[in-house]
């Protein structure tokens, strides 16, 4: 195994986590920083073009489930099965990662969210939750987070209206939303026929309607860093692709741009890190750097004084599993951490039934009810 000069920092994961701390740590610090990325830099493939059948079928930014297989099992009695195509969980590869092919849209989390388990008792009492629940609070509130969301909505470049400015209500925004420092860098995105036409009937009902904040902008934006990107052409293309002319924020048109011209970072393409290397003791020890196989096949030892795992969610349970640090979750004990509430997208659906019988007329003309 060959052993490289040591880096002061090693981060794992080339998309939005892992070029942001590259970004804010070589701009606050002198560091010498190393970004690790499985896959390859991507734009050359799409930024002449976009071929649907290669991004939408062939799911051309996705990881390869026959080369980085997971596994998935509904109980512990039941053996557990590959997953051979991906559905709506669509993990990515390549310099930016998953980043570059989400659908940009950009909410904030309620209020609530950070505080779900005090604010469930607070409401319910003790006695309305199972013993076995695994609800707790963030340990930060909204409160403190709001201006980094700010911050963010910022740098990444939002498109929005504001609901709730400062404690104030402002209709053609979320009004239910927790209150902002500011209002959106930008003024939302233009709203076809249809969704006017839906957002005018329930407004007419009482309701508020609004804009989906979006990582799209809606004219011409220069972001702190100064970095610029042109307004949405409508082209249709946002989930499951990159965009081909640069406005819809992703890891390389936000944040590649300002971390190339930084000279103490370094990034790495190709490579598919095996372990962290840690000293022994309690939940693993001090991290020493990573090993890790290069394009060519050959394995390497990258040490560093402090490692970051930056990865896909499901990358970084798995990669921490392998290399013996935490402690896995037990579904039977629930004892552990590791993996505990690891979750991809859960959504709920609600049915609603009408208290009265809707009166109307059948396709032949006869009333139904």
């Amino acid at each position: 195994m060959k052993t490289l000069p040591s880096t002061d920092v090693l981060i794992i994961g080339g998309g939005w986590t892992g070029l942001l701390m590259a970004k804010e740590l070589s701009a606050r610090t002198p560091v010498s920083i190393v970004v690790l990325e499985r896959g390859r830099d991507r734009r050359p493939d799409y930024i002449k073009g976009m071929d649907e059948l290669d991004f939408f079928v062939r799911m051309h930014m996705m990881q390869d489930p026959s080369r980085d297989p997971i596994s998935i099992r509904h109980d512990r009695n039941q053996p557990s099965r590959p997953v051979r195509q991906f559905g709506a969980f669509l993990p990515g590869t390549g310099v930016g990662g998953t980043g570059e092919h989400w659908g940009a849209v950009y909410p904030r989390l309620m209020p609530d969210c950070f505080e779900m388990y005090s604010k469930t008792v607070e409401r319910y009492g003790k006695q309305k939750l199972p013993e076995d629940h695994s609800i707790q609070d963030w340990g930060i509130t909204y409160d403190e987070l709001e201006p980094y969301y700010a911050r963010s909505e910022r740098e990444v470049g939002i498109s929005g209206k504001a609901g709730n400015l400062n404690g104030k209500k402002i209709e053609g925004g979320n009004v239910f939303e927790g209150w902002r420092s500011s209002e959106y860098p930008m003024g939302p995105t233009k709203v076809p026929y249809f969704p006017s036409l839906f957002g005018e009937t329930v407004n007419s009902l009482g309701y508020h309607p609004y804009v989906n904040a979006t990582a799209i902008p809606s004219v011409d934006y220069t972001n702190p860093d100064g970095v610029t990107r042109p307004p949405c052409a409508f082209c249709g293309f946002c989930e499951r692709t990159p965009c081909m002319i640069g406005a819809k924020a992703q890891p390389t048109s936000v944040l590649l741009p300002v971390v190339q011209k930084r000279k103490s970072v370094s990034l790495r393409t190709g490579i598919s890190v095996r372990r962290i290397v840690h000293d022994k003791g309690p939940n693993g020890g001090r991290a020493r750097g990573v090993t890790y196989v290069d394009e060519s096949g050959e394995e390497v030892f990258q040490p560093a004084d402090l490692v970051i795992a930056a990865t896909y969610t499901l990358g970084n349970n798995h990669l921490l599993m392998l290399s013996g640090i935490g402690t896995p979750y037990d579904p039977a004990t629930g004892k552990g951490t590791l993996g505990k509430n690891l979750t991809h997208q859960l959504q709920f659906g609600v049915h609603g039934q009408a208290a009265q019988p809707v009166h109307g007329r059948g396709r032949n003309g006869h009333p139904h009810g």
